[in-house]
């Protein structure tokens, strides 16, 4: 089960989080998607891909209780593929009990499903973070 629009995806992924429902977030990838795990929350910066990997990564994010607030700052589309960017803020409760906000800037590239809801297949959750830009080189004459 997708969401209707690469648009809406990382909202209905919020929607999931906030419910603690680790089946919907689940869902919302590709059977055979690849995620980066975020290193606040999962302990390392991983790639995992599968529906047992992303599982596990959404459990993760669901164990801190969180509220996730998103917003997707772009959407552009080809065909069957989209590719979004996403900023977003899981305020949540850590393994030790602690107050916990995870915040980055992320980008992720969805498909199209025969039934014309859209799935992830790449999630980078930090992909759009500034930290991440490349200098440009000096300007030559």
């Amino acid at each position: 089960m997708g969401a209707p629009s690469p648009e809406l995806w990382n909202l209905w992924l919020a929607r999931a989080f906030n419910a603690l429902d680790v089946e919907a977030a689940t869902a919302l990838y590709h059977p055979d998607a690849s995620i980066v795990q975020v290193d606040d929350v999962h302990g390392g910066t991983i790639i995992v891909r599968g529906s047992d990997g992303i599982r596990t990564t959404m459990a993760a994010y669901i164990g801190l209780k969180p509220h996730m607030d998103v917003i997707t700052h772009h959407t552009t589309v080809a065909g069957d593929v989209a590719m979004t960017r996403s900023q977003w803020l899981i305020t949540g409760i850590d393994k030790n009990g602690q107050s916990t906000d995870v915040h980055h800037h992320g980008m992720e590239v969805h498909r199209r499903l025969p039934d014309g809801t859209w799935v992830c297949v790449l999630d980078h959750p930090f992909g759009a973070d500034p930290s991440w830009a490349v200098e440009a080189p000096p300007h030559t004459e």
